[in-house]
């Protein structure tokens, strides 16, 4: 445990050669070209900062001005990136051998995979108590302000996005042996596909739920960026949503206008 969060080189340790973390940058959106593959092989506390340094220097920015100051906006929330990345290394199966953390950076999108079936139900992700798969591993990088241990990792990350008008990331069980998540690049209102529209609105529920609010056609409109005059739109994603049960109306008696809806599960 002590090689894995703080050695100079974990590859020279037995039964860590394959820990190391990869990140690749790929030249489009499919893996055929490689631009650039960086393996990390310090302890994870000792190159977590690196890490987050080299993916916000490679993904696009833009410079915009407020308030007379100059900034850099990230085509990805910086904090959504750190908590992803922290999970992907500290929830990941140590025991199982032959993979390694991989980062990877296409141009509409980032994914990040590792070892280990998801803790909890994907659908109850944002709402689960803190779990850990490697307590030892968790508790030196809360101490190292890397992590919280508050189980409110993908919380952030839904906040993170929500505000940036993106689109929910996506949680995958791989065969109950690898967990991938894809954190996704603005996309057009008009080019999101049904089941990322459906998920979005799901994933926003839930982390209002917990906060003791809810959805309704207006909180979605900001959500997704889109006009007053597009309401009808949104009312298709919540009726789509509906009908695949992973949200509820609070009151069915209430009048369209006036409808508030919350996850299935509240």
């Amino acid at each position: 445990m002590g090689a894995l969060i703080l050695a100079h080189d974990i590859t020279k340790f037995s039964g860590l050669s394959h820990k190391y973390v990869r990140v690749i940058w790929y030249k489009d959106n499919t893996k055929l070209q490689t631009i650039r593959e960086n393996k990390y092989v310090e302890g994870y506390a000792v190159c977590f900062e690196k890490i987050i340094e080299y993916i916000m220097t490679i993904i696009p920015q833009e410079e915009i001005i407020e308030n007379g100051i100059r900034h850099a906006k990230y085509e990805y929330p910086e904090l959504a990136i750190r908590e992803l990345l922290a999970n992907c290394l500290i929830h990941q199966n140590i025991a199982q051998s032959g993979t390694s953390p991989m980062i990877e950076i296409f141009n509409n999108r980032i994914e990040m995979s590792n070892a280990g079936a998801p803790l909890v139900a994907i659908e109850r992700i944002v709402d689960t108590v803190a779990v850990s798969r490697n307590e030892n591993l968790a508790g030196f990088m809360h101490k190292c302000g890397i992590c919280e241990e508050r189980g409110s990792g993908y919380d952030k990350v839904v906040s993170e996005t929500s505000k940036n008008n993106l689109i929910a990331p996506k949680v995958e069980n791989q065969n109950d042996m690898f967990t991938k998540v894809t954190l996704y690049s603005k996309v057009p209102f008009d080019m999101i596909s049904k089941e990322d529209r459906i998920r979005t609105c799901y994933m926003h529920a839930c982390y209002l739920y917990v906060q003791g609010e809810y959805i309704n056609n207006n909180v979605l409109r900001d959500l997704f960026g889109v006009p007053d005059k597009q309401r009808y739109t949104i009312s298709r994603i919540i009726k789509n949503a509906l009908d695949s049960g992973c949200i509820k109306a609070v009151d069915d008696e209430t009048a369209p206008r006036y409808m508030k809806y919350i996850p299935f599960w509240g």
